[in-house]
């Protein structure tokens, strides 16, 4: 029958050191190669002397000619600004084209929905208390609403 070996503390310190020794060597020239490049020394930076001959090269060279800017089309009619009209029932974002109202969107407030049938420039919202019907119509470009309540 063997006895089983006991390891000295002093050889486990010192195993314990080296492998110390070896990881921080390793991260070092780890480090160094990312600093200097992977594959080269890098790019120097240019002393003083260079940096004034390149500038004297680049006011020397001739400039290229610059292209005419292409001709400028006039830019599309914007469409009418959307105002929104607020109700009890609802908003409504709507613009004018002229004297005839356009409904861009309709959004019923909580407890209404909208209408089955919206007619022009009128919309109306119901809820389970009442209906509100707003008429819409144009002034000095800009959609007005008029409310009307029935319980």
């Amino acid at each position: 029958m063997s006895t089983p070996r006991r390891t000295h503390p002093a050889l486990v310190a010192l195993a314990w050191a080296a492998a110390v020794v070896v990881a921080t060597l390793v991260g070092m020239s780890a480090v160094g190669a990312i600093g200097t490049g992977i594959l080269g020394g890098g790019q120097q930076p240019l002393t003083p002397a260079e940096v004034d001959q390149a500038l004297a090269v680049a006011r020397s060279a001739p400039n290229p000619p610059v292209a005419a800017p292409p001709p400028v089309s006039p830019a599309p009619p914007s469409p009418a600004a959307a105002d929104v009209v607020a109700s009890p029932g609802g908003t409504i974002v709507a613009r004018c084209a002229g004297d005839v109202v356009e409904i861009v969107s309709v959004s019923p407030a909580q407890g209404f929905r909208l209408h089955d049938e919206r007619e022009g420039a009128r919309v109306r919202f119901e809820s389970e208390e009442e209906k509100v019907e707003v008429r819409l119509r144009c002034e000095s470009g800009r959609p007005v609403g008029a409310v009307r309540l029935d319980d």
